[in-house]
């Protein structure tokens, strides 16, 4: 059994979402200040793991569909740089444009299928350096065929 986690992210992190930089996970900046939007892989960056078997066999030789979501943080603005207002309406925008990235996906190493899961905690987040930021969570559902 070989899951590709690491190959998934490297794959998000290639993809173009203008004006957002994407963080790998071996990647993730100290601090978010001065580097624009930026989605970082959270502490809790795996979660909601399940696998089903599809087919007999042993471990290594069953066939499996496994699925996951990863977690990300946006941090769009830091807090105190500018209107409110005007960085919810342009970070919603953002969101939409990266979820149309993901939706475009045409051929994606490491998995067969990439969904959005889901946006929480918008509002104000912090940064890894605990710097308040405009921003929200968002979790892509990943599915992989493995051996």
């Amino acid at each position: 059994m070989a899951l590709a986690i690491a190959t998934v992210v490297d794959s998000i992190s290639n993809l173009s979402v203008s004006g957002l930089t994407i963080k790998d996970m071996d990647t993730i900046p100290a601090s978010a200040s001065g580097l624009g939007p930026l989605l970082i892989p959270l502490p809790n960056f795996v979660t909601n793991f399940n696998m089903e078997r599809d087919s007999y066999g042993g471990g290594s030789t069953a066939k499996m569909t496994v699925t996951y979501n990863l977690n990300y943080r946006l941090l769009f603005a830091q807090a105190g740089s500018g209107r409110d207002l005007e960085y919810f309406d342009n970070m919603v925008s953002m969101v939409a444009l990266l979820w149309d990235a993901i939706l475009a996906i045409e051929t994606l190493t490491g998995a067969i299928d990439l969904v959005p899961a889901g946006i929480t905690n918008m509002g104000l987040i912090n940064d890894p350096a605990e710097h308040e930021y405009y921003g929200c969570d968002i979790a892509v559902r990943v599915t992989e065929f493995v051996n």
